[in-house]
């Protein structure tokens, strides 16, 4: 039975790329790679490509050199970043991308993603950095994210989300937690102050109602609180002043009346940049 000697050779040489890392565009099957067929279901689901970003995508380039997409540099063939900013795509967000199992990066900020945050990108368990704003997402932050422990950086600002589930007080590796320009109508929740790595927690411009849960206190190590343009009432909770990182806090356009807590002059040391106004606050400020 004759055969190609030269094909036999380029799939030997082939093989052996693929040990190193290469993909060799030749023999390149976009089914035999899990991380491929979820870049393309991700991709399926985009209804709207207008400035065809995308187009590279598809079986006759390897998908470590697709546009956005970063492989690691050391397990073939795995994606671990997925970055498409400010491209203006449209759709809505495959579930199929928590097949991306080694993915830490997932940043889609800056387009016109719709429907809810799918719940398994819960699975993504070795994601760092989530960043999905300025899109049109909707619904709650599913629960399921809770399973993403090694995740520092949720970004969700400008969407129209509206619930936080009290899952998210389990992320203890939190440290930004930004969710502005959404329609949170609720108070703030207290589990928040579970989340004792954050630096930065931004809840401005919802509709959070009710008073500053004293419990944020516990957040030793925040250094950025923007609660601004939102519902809250009552006064400043002195356990703030416990909060000995901050460097800045931004609380205008609220309905808070009462005191400046005395607390804060002395304790909060760092403190460089205090906004109040559009309150009822009444006396001194230390």
């Amino acid at each position: 039975m004759g055969y190609d000697k030269k094909c036999v050779m380029t799939k030997i040489l082939c093989f052996y790329l693929s040990l190193l890392g290469v993909q060799c565009s030749s023999t390149f099957i976009c089914e035999n790679y899990s991380d491929c067929q979820a870049l393309l279901k991700f991709k399926s689901a985009i209804a709207s490509d207008p400035d065809g970003h995308l187009q590279a995508w598809n079986e006759a380039n390897p998908f470590c050199n697709w546009t956005g997409v970063t492989c690691h540099e050391h397990v073939a063939n795995r994606v671990i970043a997925l970055e498409l900013a400010n491209m203006r795509l449209q759709g809505s967000l495959s579930p199929f991308l928590s097949n991306l199992s080694l993915l830490t990066n997932l940043s889609l900020p800056g387009n016109a993603f719709h429907g809810e945050i799918p719940a398994s990108f819960g699975e993504l368990s070795e994601l760092v950095h989530l960043n999905l704003t300025e899109n049109k997402l909707q619904g709650i932050i599913p629960a399921s994210l809770q399973g993403c422990q090694r995740l520092k950086f949720m970004y969700l600002d400008v969407n129209h989300l509206t619930g936080i589930p009290e899952e998210i007080g389990l992320m203890k590796n939190l440290t930004h937690f930004s969710i502005t320009y959404n329609i949170f109508t609720s108070s703030i929740p207290s589990f928040l102050s579970n989340l004792t790595e954050l630096t930065r927690l931004e809840l401005s411009f919802n509709y959070f109602r009710g008073k500053i849960p004293p419990e944020l206190g516990a957040l030793k190590k925040l250094e950025i609180l923007y609660f601004h343009v939102n519902y809250l009432e009552g006064s400043i909770p002195s356990a703030l002043s416990n909060c000995t990182a901050l460097r800045e806090i931004s609380l205008i356009d609220n309905r808070l009346s009462g005191e400046i807590p005395f607390e804060w002059g002395s304790k909060l040391q760092n403190l460089q940049k205090v906004y109040l106004s559009i309150n009822k606050f009444s006396g001194k400020i230390w």
